[in-house]
């Protein structure tokens, strides 16, 4: 692997490659063949999510995590270079994070190049790498130029005509996410109310819990490489919607089978073509089952520990990381027709949006289950990027235990421990002050609301009994933040631990900002063809109800502070 530096260079040894981009926040890939003047032929050359190819380049989406794949034998020969660029959108800017990085690998998988872009103020846009043909070969240089006014001025300055902004297929401009335009597909985001009713279970004797959308990553499919390039994260949603289908033509076949079988008994159809469609249909699902468990199998015991079960070895050798991880495991989806098939639901990295943990089925569920999130958070990011602010406003979720850590833990990574009472108000405001800083260009150089006690620049709010926060008098503050906080580095968890969530019209505005997940074993739906799964989530052991740290938890903190300590 070659890390680059500034207009460093170093010669490509393969000819397909594929670029990424890890970033504290989300940002938007798109690539632009140009000629030796640096401008593009024509406006064809842009590729982005509402154009996602051109000769030799290709964007692609898996499970949210941008890429474009080079087929650098396709490049015309007229192009001189594939320009690697990098946004973010709103008014977030890049000086208000850490460096993002880009990176090429091979087909292979191996990290090729990769180079941190740093020193960047307010620039939204940036040329990450310049691929280039240098004597017949293949080159790649770091760049690292910013563009204050974003995607649309970069675009601009290499030849490409822009549309005005209120055009939905501007590129400077695109649409939220779940929009048709949006940053190329919806999140791997499970719909909330009122589109479909949450999924959490509600205490016996009351019925199952209502099924829950989940809307499919667009063009998971028909943009998936071949082989060993599809990453982890989107192979699990392709196994998914492939369950989901097979699921579904089953279901058909039964359907049509059983109204044939009304035909046979009522004598207007010879016996037998019942048995006969209904073993086809059994046979076909259990071979479609059988290949995406063998999928699975090939490639499940080789993936990191942020995307294993916690009883997976790799959490034995669990160390962290130097990069952002593509996604982390929420836990696994079955259903009844195939018994056999566990689906890891993977939710990609960094979030777009918050997450909402509803009550389980027993109390104490949602807290193990959000201190099992956590976890997995923290042990899929490098050290030195994230920290936590846990606000518990009526103190009584046992979170108490995080003041038992090390004085200088908790002021570094754990923002002084949980706020509770008057102090909770406090925390979120300065947690509001800081979205609304970066929003603006601002927090740049470690700069911090007044207030705020210092940290790592991205601070994963843990907001505890989310149902009384959203009855009190900051729910508005709450609101803010779960909208605007996770595409500026301030992501949230609400956890619905003691009181249950009123249906008011803000707690429904949260909850639809969020991705929601039950707590304990709930329905979801898929949004390819609406069948019914079972969430079952992935909970350390020791978690209990939440009021006692959990072993691995306080292991992965422990590993963040010794790194930390150690870069000091």
């Amino acid at each position: 692997m070659t890390d680059l530096s500034r207009g460093a260079n170093a010669p490509l040894p393969a000819r397909r490659v594929t670029a990424s981009v890890s970033c504290a926040v989300p940002v938007d890939v798109s690539a632009l063949l140009v000629g030796p003047d640096l401008r593009v032929r024509k406006d064809s050359d842009l590729v982005f999510f509402n154009a996602p190819e051109a000769p030799g380049v290709r964007w692609a989406d898996g499970g949210g995590r941008q890429r474009l794949d080079l087929d650098l034998d396709a490049v015309p020969a007229d192009a001189h270079a594939v320009l690697i660029a990098v946004s973010v959108s709103g008014t977030s800017s890049f000086g208000a994070m850490p460096p993002p990085q880009v990176r090429l690998t091979g087909a292979d998988g191996a990290t090729l190049a990769v180079f941190a872009v740093d020193g960047l103020g307010p620039e939204k846009a940036i040329i990450g790498l310049e691929v280039y043909r240098r004597d017949h070969r293949w080159k790649v240089r770091a760049v690292g130029q910013g563009y204050a006014g974003g995607l649309a001025e970069l675009v601009e300055a290499h030849g490409v005509e822009v549309d005005d902004p209120g055009d939905p297929g501007d590129p400077a401009e695109p649409a939220d996410a779940t929009g048709a335009a949006g940053t190329g597909a919806p999140e791997p985001a499970m719909a909330s109310a009122p589109a479909g009713p949450a999924v959490g279970a509600p205490p016996p004797p009351q019925p199952p819990p209502p099924r829950q959308e989940m809307p499919q990553p667009a063009q998971a499919a028909s943009a998936a490489p071949p082989g060993n390039e599809v990453g982890y994260l989107e192979r699990c949603w392709l196994v998914w919607e492939d369950a989901s289908r097979s699921l579904a033509s089953f279901r058909a076949s039964t359907e049509h089978a059983l109204n044939l079988r009304n035909e046979e008994i009522a004598g207007r159809a010879p016996r037998g073509r019942f048995d006969q469609l209904m073993a086809a249909a059994d046979q076909r699902l259990r071979a479609d089952a059988g290949q995406l468990r063998d999928e699975l199998a090939r490639v499940e015991p080789q993936v990191t520990a942020e995307v294993a079960p916690f009883d997976a070895p790799s959490w034995l050798t669990w160390q962290p990381r130097e990069d952002l991880a593509e996604g982390m495991l929420l836990g696994r989806l079955s259903t009844a027709e195939l018994p056999d098939l566990r689906v890891p639901l993977v939710l990609r990295l960094p979030w777009r949006r918050g997450v909402w943990l509803s009550q389980g089925t027993m109390p104490g569920d949602s807290a193990a289950y959000a201190w099992s999130l956590v976890t997995r958070f923290l042990a899929a990011v490098p050290p030195g990027l994230v920290g936590l602010e846990v606000i518990d406003a009526a103190g009584l979720s046992g979170a108490g235990w995080l003041h038992g850590f090390d004085p200088t833990v908790s002021a570094r990574l754990l923002g002084g421990g949980v706020a509770t009472g008057p102090a909770a108000a406090e925390r979120l405001r300065r947690l509001l002050d800081l979205v609304d800083l970066r929003r603006v260009g601002g927090g740049q150089d470690g700069e911090l609301p007044s207030g705020l006690a210092e940290g790592p620049p991205v601070r994963l709010a843990v907001i505890l009994d989310a149902g009384a926060a959203l009855d009190g008098e900051d729910a508005h503050h709450l609101l803010r933040l779960v909208e605007d906080g996770p595409l500026v580095g301030v992501p949230v968890l609400m956890v619905e631990t003691d009181t249950p969530a009123a249906e008011t019209v803000r707690a429904i505005r949260v909850r639809q900002s969020c991705n929601n997940l039950p707590s304990s074993e709930g329905t979801i739906a898929d949004s390819w063809v609406g069948t019914d799964w079972t969430l079952i989530p992935d909970v350390l052991p020791d978690a209990g109800d939440g009021s006692r740290a959990p072993a691995l938890f306080a292991h992965v903190l422990g590993v963040h502070a010794r790194a930390l300590a150690s870069s000091d």
